[in-house]
């Protein structure tokens, strides 16, 4: 007998379209930038809605030269240490509106994108190649080098995304809310204060990007944020401490504290320094991490996690074990900003003691709706519970992605393969992101505290009155997670983002367009009161369990009934 062999027929070849690389496939660029979607949109729609909603307060408020003048008169008056709590130790040209916001809101914006870079650059390579995930793309032929260079680039695009919508929203606010000549931003200012979100955002990051192949992304993001932090407050507040001073100056904040180009005033020369900074340390983080064994790290001698936050117990301690580093830098972030906000608190209220009752009524004009002579509870109900809002939503929308990512980086399917029952996954996981959040407000409760115990004021009613951010964290994630239950996971997080960002908008839009009132009611915040001077709103309450409740419970009903990754 003879056989003769036949030719096995020739696989077609398979070729990713030019959508699908946009999409994330195809290379490690596309799919790092896909990856980091929801933490750009969430920095860019910060951004924006505070940069237009500080446009909106300003021109609304002060529209004579007789408000912005004695606007000047009180900035002038205030005490070094309250002027330090943005960030700016220089304030120039206050009376335009395009000095307020450089004033006000600039520096914390620039703060905000330096935080973000470091989680992203100090986890973009360490990780991954702690997880193993690097391991099958290091053997193909693109080398760890490329693989570096591509993640960065990434991480370069989504900052030029954030830098655009800066550059953008600061000239929109500048232009559409001007009420005074002077006030308008010109394209120039708008690009010289957006090129500063940049490099400072760049060079906090690439201190962490050149650590993280040596000491890991805790030990990177840990040095990286101590450096920024550093740097933030020493030059917020060197005019009240002359010896922050050469401190503030080792940093790129005190390399371009006189660049203030939304004040009329710009340093471009200034940005230089720290702009050949963050290049030098990118090319030393991918020399690094080239030279490497991936994983290898130094490690920095830090107490180990108890088990139970490991996630090595069921559904829910794996889902809360998984969120918990997330939750606590959320949780530090805006502790830090509630520490620093509540030891400012008696400072403000002493400043509008001393105010003549001319100036004491444009406050009183601007705000209506809080009483000013609760001191120390008014500034925290007017300065934090305002954007701590808008953190609180932000790191809901951040947790709920980690739980959908199960599905949507389809390990749901490898989990839904043993005895575990989709119900149970997603009721399970749901009861370790409502942990998440829990861990995230008590840091929080614990910033307001600490900062009020050491102003000597009032420390139970700040304490009581931060438990509402955790209570509308709450209820964002029940409704992210019944999003991806029922409608699906892929863009769950996104989907808390953008309601959190619409959100803030009606709260700011409708009073100032003079729109009906019943159109704010769709807002959640709208219900919850004024917990920081003690005035709480039961149905505030009693809808944001509700929603948090009913969303969890609608999570478990439609994972249940429809196919994963559908």
């Amino acid at each position: 007998m003879t056989g003769e062999a036949a030719r096995l027929p020739q696989a077609p070849l398979t070729r990713t379209s030019s959508w699908s690389r946009v999409y994330g496939l195809g290379s490690v660029y596309a799919k790092t930038l896909r990856d980091s979607r929801l933490a750009v949109i969430i920095v860019a729609g910060l951004i924006g809605v505070m940069l237009i909603s500080s446009g909106v307060a300003f021109g609304e408020a002060y529209a004579t030269l007789q408000s912005r003048e004695e606007l000047k008169l009180l900035v002038q008056s205030l005490p070094p240490a309250m002027a330090g709590v943005y960030g700016n130790p220089f304030p120039v040209a206050i009376e335009t509106l395009g000095g307020s916001i450089g004033w006000k809101t600039a520096a914390s914006l620039g703060l905000i994108t330096c935080l973000w870079s470091i989680l992203a650059l100090s986890g973009s390579l360490a990780a991954e190649a702690r997880r193993g995930s690097l391991e099958f793309v290091a053997t193909t032929p693109m080398g760890m080098r490329r693989i570096a260079v591509e993640k960065l680039a990434a991480h370069l695009t989504g900052m030029a995304i954030v830098v655009l919508v800066t550059f953008g929203s600061a000239w929109i606010a500048g232009n559409a809310f001007a009420t005074l000549p002077g006030d308008e931003i010109s394209v120039e200012s708008a690009l010289g204060f957006a090129a500063w979100v940049g490099v400072v955002a760049l060079a906090s990051g690439a201190v962490a990007f050149a650590l993280a192949p040596l000491v890991g992304r805790g030990g990177a993001a840990a040095i990286a944020g101590t450096v920024l932090l550093v740097g933030y407050f020493a030059n917020g507040y060197q005019a009240a401490v002359p010896a922050f001073e050469p401190l503030a100056n080792l940093t790129w904040f005190g390399w371009t504290a006189q660049h203030q180009p939304l004040s009329g005033q710009p340093d471009w020369a200034s940005l230089v320094p720290g702009a050949l900074v963050a290049a030098i340390l990118f090319i030393v983080g991918v020399e690094l991490f080239s030279r490497r064994d991936l994983g290898v790290t130094t490690r920095i001698p830090w107490p180990s996690m108890p088990s139970a936050a490991l996630g090595l117990r069921g559904p829910a301690g794996r889902s809360f074990g998984e969120r918990l580093p997330l939750a606590a830098w959320w949780g530090i972030g805006v502790g830090i900003m509630g520490f620093v906000f509540g030891a400012a608190a008696l400072s403000f209220s002493s400043a509008l003691d001393q105010l003549s009752p001319d100036t004491l009524a444009i406050f009183e004009a601007i705000f209506p709706d809080v009483n000013l002579t609760e001191g120390a509870g008014a500034f925290l109900q007017l300065a934090f519970i305002t954007f701590g809002f808008i953190l609180a939503g932000f790191a809901a929308a951040t947790i709920v992605n980690g739980w959908a990512s199960d599905e949507s980086d389809g390990r749901l399917e490898m989990l839904l393969s043993t005895p575990m029952s989709r119900l149970r996954w997603a009721l399970g996981g749901g009861l370790g992101v409502f942990a998440a959040v829990g861990l995230f407000t008590v840091m929080v409760v614990l910033g307001i505290g600490l900062g009020s115990l050491v102003a000597g004021g009032d420390v139970l009613t700040p304490i009581l009155g931060s438990l509402v951010l955790g209570l509308y964290a709450f209820a964002l994630a029940g409704i992210g997670m019944a999003w991806g239950g029922v409608i699906g996971t892929s863009f769950a997080g996104e989907a808390v983002a953008l309601l959190v960002i619409l959100t803030f908008l009606v709260d700011l839009l409708v009073p100032a367009l003079g729109l009906p009132d019943w159109i704010q009611e769709f807002a959640i915040t709208s219900h919850l009161g004024q917990p920081m001077i003690g005035n709480w709103d039961p149905t505030g309450i009693v809808l944001c369990i509700a929603l948090a409740v009913a969303g969890w419970l609608l999570s478990g009903w439609g994972i249940r009934r429809r196919d994963v990754n559908a």
